[in-house]
């Protein structure tokens, strides 16, 4: 490939010789590595001025703000790197001929997007100084994490989920059905993506369910077991609600009682004592002049001879 590419450089030299102008070319559009190896990022360049006063430039000019891996300084011969590249990265090639390409050590998931190589020589600013290429770092993916929402009762609609949390490229998901005698039952629609939908559940929806997380590395999956029951066994739920209102109403029958209790004792202070009640002293007079009118009464009786005096009640 590099010697295809020298031999096209050369016919294309004796082109941009007469135009007196620079040219970059990234060979590879997309480059695909697995993670935590080294990959060599191509990039070539012509220019008819016949010595190297300059630089050689790489960044990620599309993640915001970009991100710059690593400047080359002709005259100086000294690296500087972009933050997350410090001592990750090298030229490679013959830089002072017609090569720029580098070499990244130790990829992750970070090091995808899109790279830029650039060439800054003094004497030669016209024409195409820079070109693109892409980096994808393959991951192959992680054991999906798997989980059911809602109720898996009679009647409801439950969701169940899928997702592996590493994977490049995303991975694809696809899932498939088995009955409790372990027999694949079809799913219709084919079902696809990190949710399977499952609407007015029943017995038929009973089984095991196996979800497959896929990219171009490898494959992971997950199994969920589901199993469907009837209403009534929330029973217990509704006995413990029930429960809760007796003991509620227990609560408030005790605590009326103690205040009907205080209301009755508080009564029986203030009603007055019988042994210590004083009659007032108009109804004293008037009992007194009574007495002393049906004593006089008597004394008259007596006197004409109808009989003897009643005793007085004072």
């Amino acid at each position: 490939m590099v010697g295809k590419m020298r031999t096209l450089l050369f016919i294309l030299y004796a082109f941009w010789g007469t135009a007196h102008a620079i040219s970059v070319v990234t060979p590879t559009k997309v480059l695909r590595v697995a993670r935590g190896s080294s990959a060599t990022l191509p990039c070539f360049y012509m220019t008819t001025v016949p010595g190297r006063d300059g630089f050689i430039q790489w960044d990620k000019p599309l993640t915001t703000p970009p991100d710059s891996v690593v400047i080359w300084s002709f005259s100086s011969k000294e690296y500087t790197f972009g933050t997350r590249y410090t001592n990750r990265v090298n030229m490679t090639g013959n830089y002072l001929k017609d090569e720029a390409s580098i070499t990244i050590d130790q990829l992750t998931m970070d090091d995808n997007g899109t790279y830029e190589c650039q060439m800054m020589l003094n004497g030669d600013l016209d024409g195409n100084r820079q070109s693109r290429m892409d980096v994808l770092v393959l991951v192959a993916p992680s054991k999906p994490d798997c989980g059911i929402e809602g109720e898996t009762v009679y009647g409801n609609d439950i969701k169940l989920t899928c997702q592996s949390k590493e994977g490049s490229p995303v991975p694809q998901y696809s899932w498939k059905r088995f009955d409790t005698e372990n027999k694949e039952r079809p799913l219709s629609p084919p079902a696809t993506g990190t949710t399977l939908l499952l609407k007015n559940i029943s017995a038929d929806t009973t089984g095991f369910y196996i979800c497959t997380s896929t990219n171009e590395v490898g494959t992971q999956f997950c199994n969920i077991t589901v199993a469907i029951r009837p209403p009534s066994m929330n029973i217990a739920l509704y006995a413990g609600i029930a429960g809760g209102v007796v003991a509620a109403l227990i609560i408030i029958g005790i605590i009326a009682y103690c205040c009907c209790c205080k209301g009755n004792k508080e009564k029986d202070r203030e009603r007055p004592n019988r042994e210590d009640y004083q009659e007032p002293s108009e109804k004293r007079e008037m009992r007194r002049r009574n007495d002393d009118e049906e004593e006089g009464r008597n004394q008259d009786r007596w006197s004409s001879g109808e009989g003897s005096p009643t005793p007085s009640t004072r």
